[in-house]
């Protein structure tokens, strides 16, 4: 199905890593609903759909509550929705999703409200993501908890680039010719194309995925990502290979990604390795969301207490940096305490600085949504990429 291509895969960016600890998927039964808010769930199992980095929270809800808990690995957003859509709700518990596939699922009746007094920790959200978070928020109902976060931008060798090169000339210089040869590209048209877009046309204060181009405006984003392909020294699909263009010195700049697809450079202690924005640009931003699955069988207390757990000060370590090979930054600021100050850098990767960022950042980026034109974007991708040298 063509919605299979338009989502970023977030296998691809964890290729390479080695996730340790997963949980196999097994007797795919939903648990029933006896459990008690911090109670004992001996003989209850939670089947959990999820991206890589919670296995440590599934070992401690076992070891704390007597339940099982199953996760699944999904390779993309589109995976999970199907998985739910082919019959999901029968056998699962809580999905986790990304940004604006809350409202997709929520339309589609494969999740269930979450309710604010189940969440003691939602005093304590970076106030970008206080409830009512409008892109988890459908008819007036809130549809999933986000534990952590990330951003995307321009990756850069801080020894090897003059980052006020960078500021003046913004994405342009990705394809004007002044790195030529030092680009490396992640192969994610709706990672890219977004940046492109608040690049070179006047949008004001408007989400690049909000907005609908003109047929003469994506001509120009076409011979701008022409111009993209041909000054690039690789394009990757995978996160590992254009790692290994910056680690190995083929590259200076990466483009099409964020933290999380080069915090393992950052946290390998390549300090160099760092992520920009335009300051009179932008950039966007990605969040996660923790969702209760409309499954009839649902133990709605056992999942509340894994949801919970995951937004702890220790859930939150240990999901956004403790097993975590790709990281990425927490919702909960009670929880800034439990990093230390080089593990914040390493999860920002922005300037020299930890969370201290955040309000900075998500001030100035944009959240990354599904775009109406996401059919022509990657149409004009590919003849792009088919026109180029590369």
């Amino acid at each position: 199905m063509r919605n299979q291509d338009m989502i970023l895969n977030r296998r691809q960016v964890l290729e390479g890593a080695t996730v340790a600890g997963a949980a196999a998927l097994a007797g795919c039964v939903g648990g029933d609903t006896s459990g008690g808010g911090g109670g004992d769930f001996a003989g209850e199992t939670l089947n959990v759909l999820s991206w890589a980095g919670y296995e440590g929270i599934a070992k401690r809800i076992e070891e704390q509550t007597g339940a099982t808990v199953n996760l699944k690995l999904i390779s993309s957003d589109v995976d999970g929705f199907n998985t739910l859509q082919g019959g999901g709700t029968q056998q699962f518990d809580i999905l986790l999703l990304d940004n604006t596939w809350a409202l997709r699922n929520a339309r589609a009746d494969t999740i269930i409200p979450v309710e604010k007094d189940d969440y003691p920790s939602t005093n304590n959200w970076i106030d970008q993501f206080k409830w009512p978070y409008p892109t988890f928020t459908h008819e007036d109902n809130m549809y999933a908890v986000p534990p952590r976060w990330g951003w995307g931008g321009l990756g850069y060798n801080d020894n090897e680039v003059d980052v006020s090169v960078l500021e003046e000339k913004g994405y342009e210089a990705v394809w004007d010719g002044t790195f030529e040869g030092e680009v490396t590209l992640a192969d994610w048209p709706t990672w890219v194309i977004p940046l492109v877009i608040m690049q070179i046309f006047d949008i004001g204060d408007n989400n690049p995925m909000d907005i609908e181009l003109s047929d003469s405006q994506l001509e120009t984003l076409e011979e701008t990502l022409v111009q993209m392909f041909n000054n690039a020294v690789a394009i990757h699909g995978g996160a590992a290979a254009f790692r290994q263009d910056m680690l190995q010195g083929n590259a200076n700049l990466v483009f099409g990604t964020g933290n999380f697809g080069l915090s393992q450079i950052r946290a390998e202690g390549n300090d160099w390795m760092k992520i920009m924005y335009p300051p009179d640009v932008g950039g966007w931003y990605w969040t996660e969301g923790l969702c209760l699955v409309n499954n009839p069988n649902l133990s709605r207390d056992l999942a509340n207490e894994y949801i919970n757990a995951c937004m702890t000060p220790e859930g939150q370590y240990s999901i956004c940096w403790e097993d975590a090979s790709s990281k990425g930054a927490p919702v909960n600021t009670e929880a800034f305490d439990q990093f230390s100050e080089e593990e914040q850098k390493k999860i920002m990767m922005y300037e020299d600085k930890g969370f201290e960022a955040t309000d900075t950042l998500l001030q100035n980026l944009v959240q990354y949504k599904i775009s109406p034109q996401q059919d022509k974007w990657l149409d004009i991708w590919s003849s792009a990429k088919a026109s180029s040298g590369i």
